[in-house]
């Protein structure tokens, strides 16, 4: 973990063949699923060179809107850490990673993760709402491959078989120079009266250009992506310059420091014309749970098994927020 950011022995002259690692974040909050998930997430990537599990055992900071030991009191979040260990190490005992990284609380790793991605002298682990970000960072300073293909361990994926959506998107990489993260569809087709009408989801939050393989826009979510270290190795750390004071200035003001990975982002690689590109192919889209009730876990198995087939609530089209109510409706 004390490797550059990328190495230059990386890089590949025909990125249609390159390697990837496959990576997964795990935390206290994945507890109840990531037995369920993370399996069917690896199998979608056979050729994977490697997988990653990065599990971050740190209790987030408070921050002026998210107070840490009220939100996650004790001894609850301490027996969810110990219980996501475990789940970590079945999860390699099983075969489904081969790495795990251990984010624990006063790890020198945390620093240097800092000072390469970010900025030297943070030490804060999550961001100001309470959610990871120093995770991220490690997910791709583990891989010495160019390319990392990433899931939080919530995820579910659509993938249609003999398809694999990382290694569709690697065989587009040289049409789109300016790409630096790619994604399958964010929410299940369908809904769409038209080829002229389709977009990424019913609710796109940032503009999007159409292009042949897909729609480019400048918002980099971290749920799901394939992203190219090379590329983005030339933009860090992120935090420098006038944004680096700015944020230096939120910092003793205590508001919106530190900034989620996803922000941050958007803020640096859009305005120097970095895009990510979301795949218009409809054989791989994603599902992503708001909340993890106990209505959810309940359904989950089965919800599993029918997005792995493509069933899906017609009002689920378009929507990459699970909606429970319409899938229980959905399955009785």
């Amino acid at each position: 973990m004390s490797a550059p950011a990328v190495a230059a022995s990386t890089a590949s002259p025909d990125p249609g063949n390159a390697a990837f690692t496959l990576q997964f974040n795990l935390c206290a909050g994945d507890v109840s699923y990531a037995l369920l998930t993370v399996p069917r997430l690896a199998r979608a990537h056979p050729r994977a060179a490697r997988r990653v599990a990065v599990v971050d055992l740190c209790r987030p900071q408070t921050t002026r809107i998210f107070d840490s030991f009220r939100r996650l009191p004790e001894p609850g979040f301490g027996e969810r850490i110990a219980q996501i260990r475990t789940v970590a190490q079945q999860l390699r005992s099983d075969g489904w990673i081969d790495e795990i990284v251990w984010l624990e609380p006063g790890s020198p790793l945390l620093a240097g993760l800092a000072r390469r991605y970010l900025a030297p002298g943070l030490t804060e682990t999550h961001d100001y709402g309470g959610c990871a970000n120093l995770a991220y960072w490690a997910g791709l300073d583990a891989p010495v491959t160019r390319f990392v293909v990433h899931y939080d361990a919530d995820m579910c994926l659509h993938q249609a078989p003999g398809f694999e959506w990382a290694e569709a998107a690697l065989a587009l990489w040289q049409r789109y120079p300016e790409v630096v993260m790619a994604t399958p569809r964010i929410s299940p087709p369908g809904f769409a009266v038209d080829t002229e009408n389709d977009a990424p989801s019913l609710h796109e939050g940032r503009p999007f250009h159409r292009v042949a393989d897909g729609w480019l826009n400048d918002w980099f979510s971290t749920r799901c992506f394939l992203l190219d270290r090379e590329r983005l190795a030339p933009h860090l750390p992120l935090m420098q310059g006038r944004l680096g004071w700015e944020y230096k200035l939120r910092r003793l003001w205590d508001r919106g420091y530190p900034p989620g990975p996803e922000m941050l982002l958007f803020r640096v690689l859009g305005p120097r014309g970095l895009r990510r590109l979301n795949l218009a192919d409809e054989r791989a889209w994603l599902l992503h749970p708001n909340k993890k009730t106990a209505a959810y876990l309940e359904l989950l198995p089965r919800l599993l098994e029918s997005v792995a087939a493509g069933r899906v609530p017609d009002v689920q089209r378009g929507q990459s927020e699970i909606d429970v109510p319409a899938w229980q409706e959905f399955f009785c």
